[in-house]
């Protein structure tokens, strides 16, 4: 009978019933590892991403002269994530990156927000469908939100960097997980995908090479700070024998990384050209080495 009662009175939320369960830490902006507590797989999940790191990471140690660039401080340390909106350095745990509660705990309504309808005794919750929208990423990834605007394409940020777990339980702590169905999860590694040889179209018309991104709906490649590099090596050999190698290098500092839809032009040296050989490598901004992700083989056009 008890525990029939117990569970009534979880399922409809009865007021000072439920209030026997808050955990009011949780509203005063703790580190993420108490998140954990509950959210273990999810918790588990952003250990493993760039956002975890996007504080003590070396690289950014590097990058910002040991952390007095203050420009680029708050988008690694974030103290309330809000769509379209750069946010504010965070004055506690900036070791946490951009963490569980800079994206989801909302200091205007005391709860933590998220995509989806759910009944969390710990903590106020409150479903927000922001965090569905690109404009949710905007606040600092402001640049590659421009680029993502301009390629006018039905796919959101998360669409590719949260890619779709399929229904998870959000829950794993006792007894709070025996009372809730598994729900649509989408993974919270945010990973840095690897652009594929498909993404990338090469033609070659007369003695110019066009270099097309068709499969990435923003800059190739994109940073707002960071430098990453796409690498173009083309060797042209001519029907007499001869070969030359033509190099470009494009990055966002450059200026010239490949938008949307829209070709690059690489001229290459005049000649009767016999096959265009092309290796394209990239290399983002914390990696040490390039590498490869394309390799072709072109002819000219029959006359």
């Amino acid at each position: 009978m008890f525990l029939l009662v117990f569970t009534f009175a979880l399922l409809v939320g009865c007021g000072p019933f439920e209030e026997v369960f808050v955990e009011e830490d949780l509203l005063e902006r703790p580190q993420a590892k108490r998140c954990s507590d509950c959210h273990t797989q999810i918790y588990k999940e952003w250990l493993r991403s760039r956002h975890a790191k996007a504080w003590t990471s070396e690289h950014f140690r590097g990058e910002s002269e040991n952390y007095t660039k203050t420009k680029c401080l708050p988008c690694h340390a974030p103290h309330q994530v809000d769509p379209l909106k750069k946010p504010a350095l965070r004055a506690e745990f900036k070791e946490d990156g951009v963490s569980c509660i800079a994206c989801h705990f909302k200091e205007e309504t005391r709860s933590m927000h998220g995509p989806l309808k759910v009944w969390s005794p710990p903590h106020p919750s409150k479903k927000d469908t922001s965090y569905l929208s690109s404009q949710f990423c905007a606040g600092c990834h402001q640049e590659t939100f421009k680029e993502w605007k301009r390629a006018k394409v039905d796919r959101t940020c998360q669409s590719c960097h949260m890619p779709s777990l399929g229904k998870k339980d959000l829950i794993q702590k006792f007894p709070f997980y025996l009372f809730h169905l598994a729900k649509p999860r989408t993974s919270h590694e945010f990973p840095t995908l690897k652009v594929r040889g498909e993404d990338i179209r090469l033609e070659l018309r007369g003695s110019s090479l066009l270099f097309t991104n068709t499969g990435v709906p923003h800059n190739l490649p994109t940073a707002d700070q960071g430098n990453p590099k796409l690498y173009l090596i083309t060797k042209v050999t001519y029907r007499d024998g001869s070969t030359r190698i033509v190099r470009r290098i494009f990055s966002p500092q450059a200026k010239n990384a490949l938008p949307y839809g829209t070709p690059r032009v690489v001229r290459l040296p005049a000649g009767e050209i016999e096959k265009v050989e092309v290796k394209i490598f990239r290399k983002l901004s914390w990696q040490e080495r390039k590498e490869l992700i394309k390799e072709k083989e072109l002819l000219p056009a029959p006359q």
